[in-house]
């Protein structure tokens, strides 16, 4: 069991915590109370609990102080305050510090559980980790490429020392220059048309990892994909190595072969990304360069999805691509497991403007009433003010805090599908939520809308029909020039996932489905009535890659382009 302890110089508090709470139900140890910091630290020597819920102000060492004591003497526990409105600066402090948490007083019992239930499963999630990765030092040999991806998660979220890193990746032959490394952090933003539950979208990250490995190999790139399984930022993390005497010319190749990174994803796979460029580093400071490119990959915030963000090459702008906001303006508490990265923020007084309670409530009002007109003013003035946050805070700040939003309202939501069993419209698909947690500020307005109001309506409408014919005549017209989901609904202004949708129930078919056929008709056009070679009938009708479009004739007619020529027309 987990053991936990309580310390509060206030008795009350401290037998209300002990005796209202069935601490065993959850799979908990209550090993004792403390009045202060100096008998707590008897106890905590003693029994060594993993969860301390402790006061901050206290007589003789407060809660400050005994954190700090418990830090020097290199106990690992978890630290959740309670404090008073009037602590609640100092407690906002202390979680920058390290500790897990805070409540405020007076201790509401399911927020404090809601708490606890995080701590224990982060501490399980490590547990877990720490058990799993002991477990595959013993099967090294048999299971080299997992345990190759499980150190390489542990490099990205922990400081490593030299010896520690060089004596692993001799072991599991993992081939880059520890000298010369850049890390990427890649958000998919759209998952294509069909839809993907949580195994769907896991799988297509590994997809997404492989296929940029196989790009940048052929490049002369060595590099190594870790697919993030559940984490709050990203998707992918990418290792490179980059071997060219010429640091700068290494790194802008790089640059340039990313960008062609994301046509291909969009081309091959159907999905919109964005990356995040670290600078280059030595393998011990993987963790710093994974934060780095995390924190730039947030500018697709202001600039859209589609976009590869990078570091300042000289400290003062971005070398490509946007320029990122200081790193250092945030801290993190990287917790052991890849994927459940978190960011202690602070943000500036404009939070309570943006996404403050009051605002919530009034947007949640709008959704349950299904006010279109009313939601879409609140939205207009909530992005206005999400777009001067930005200007002052660091965007991966902005995203966490916009995450807590969706979280909530996401929350609110089916607890007003479910008191009004609406079970149809009840339904949030995994990928949907994803889009949401990675959308831009630009498309927070439609996604919203979308998720939240336009989801319960069934009945095309006569403008959706006429866009769809719009949309139609603007496919058969560039259909050539490689156009794809996010290009047709950023013609017609709208967000590309309900455009996909809407386009599927008018159609009868998927857009990427429909513009295959559309292509594959040309081409067999082509191939029947002119003397083009096949690479050049690809180009003509959109395909950039000329093996995709060869795979993808095979499957679509049963034969090869060529084949097709001599045989089939």
């Amino acid at each position: 069991m987990i053991k936990l302890m309580v310390v509060d110089d206030e008795h009350w508090i401290r037998e209300g915590l002990k005796r209202t709470i069935d601490w065993s139900s959850h799979g908990i140890q209550f090993i004792g109370d403390a009045e202060d910091g100096c008998k707590a630290l008897e106890l905590i020597e003693a029994h060594v609990p993993e969860i301390i819920i402790s006061d901050i102000k206290m007589p003789t060492m407060d809660g400050m102080d005994l954190m700090e004591e418990i830090k020097k003497r290199g106990i690992d526990t978890k630290v959740i305050f309670i404090s008073g409105f009037s602590d609640f600066a100092y407690a906002q402090k202390a979680v920058k510090l390290g500790a897990f948490d805070y409540i405020l007083k007076p201790v509401e019992e399911p927020i404090l559980l809601e708490i606890i239930e995080r701590c224990i499963s982060e501490i399980r999630q490590k547990q877990e980790l720490n058990s799993r990765l002991q477990e595959l030092s013993g099967r090294i040999r048999e299971s080299l490429p997992l345990a190759r991806q499980k150190h390489l998660e542990m490099c990205l979220t922990r400081s490593l020392t030299e010896r520690e890193m060089q004596s692993a990746w001799e072991a599991l032959h993992i081939n880059l220059d520890p000298k010369r490394l850049i890390v990427m952090a890649m958000v998919v933003h759209e998952w294509g048309d069909r839809e993907m539950d949580e195994s769907g979208c896991s799988l297509m990250r590994y997809a997404l990892g492989n296929l940029v490995e196989e790009i940048l190999s052929q490049k002369g790139i060595r590099c190594l994909a870790c697919p993030l399984q559940g984490n709050d930022f990203a998707d992918i993390a990418l290792i490179a190595s980059l071997s060219e005497p010429d640091t700068s010319f290494g790194v802008e190749d790089l640059y340039r072969y990313m960008d062609g990174v994301i046509e291909d994803a969009l081309q091959v796979l159907g999905v919109r990304i964005s990356i995040g460029i670290s600078g280059l580093r030595e393998r011990t400071q993987l963790a710093s360069s994974f934060r780095e490119a995390l924190t730039i990959s947030m500018n697709y915030l202001v600039h859209g999805p589609g976009q590869v963000h990078t570091a300042p090459m000289d400290g003062s702008s971005a070398g490509h691509g946007s320029k990122p906001r200081p790193a250092e303006q945030l801290d993190y508490r990287m917790a052991a497991c890849m994927g459940q990265l978190a960011a202690d923020v602070l943000l500036t007084d404009h939070k309570a403007d943006s996404l403050d309670s009051a605002l919530s409530n009034r947007i949640l009002h709008a959704m349950k009433l299904k006010d279109a007109g009313r939601l879409s003013e609140l939205l207009d003035v909530q992005t206005g003010l999400l777009q001067e946050l930005i200007k002052q805070t660091p965007a991966i700040a902005v995203r966490y805090e916009m995450n807590m939003h969706i979280s909530i309202l996401l929350s609110k939501w089916q607890e007003l599908l479910q008191a009004k069993d609406h079970s149809k419209a009840s339904t949030i698909t995994h990928q949907h939520k994803l889009q949401l947690y990675r959308c831009s500020i630009g498309d927070w307005k439609a996604m919203i809308m979308d998720t939240f109001l336009i989801k319960d309506t069934h009945a095309p409408s006569i403008a959706h029909k006429r866009t769809i014919e719009t949309a139609l005549r603007y496919i058969h017209d560039n259909y050539h020039l490689g156009i794809s989901l996010h290009n047709v609904a950023e013609k017609i202004y709208m967000n590309p996932s309900y455009f996909s949708r809407v386009f599927h129930e008018e159609v009868g078919e998927t857009l990427s489905r429909y513009l295959i056929r559309i292509r594959i008709a040309k081409a067999k056009e082509l191939l029947e009535q002119t003397p083009l070679k096949v690479y050049e009938v690809a180009d003509r009708v959109g395909y950039r890659d000329f093996r995709h479009f060869v795979k993808t004739f095979k499957e679509w007619e049963g034969m090869t382009p060529a084949q097709y020529r001599n045989y089939g027309a």
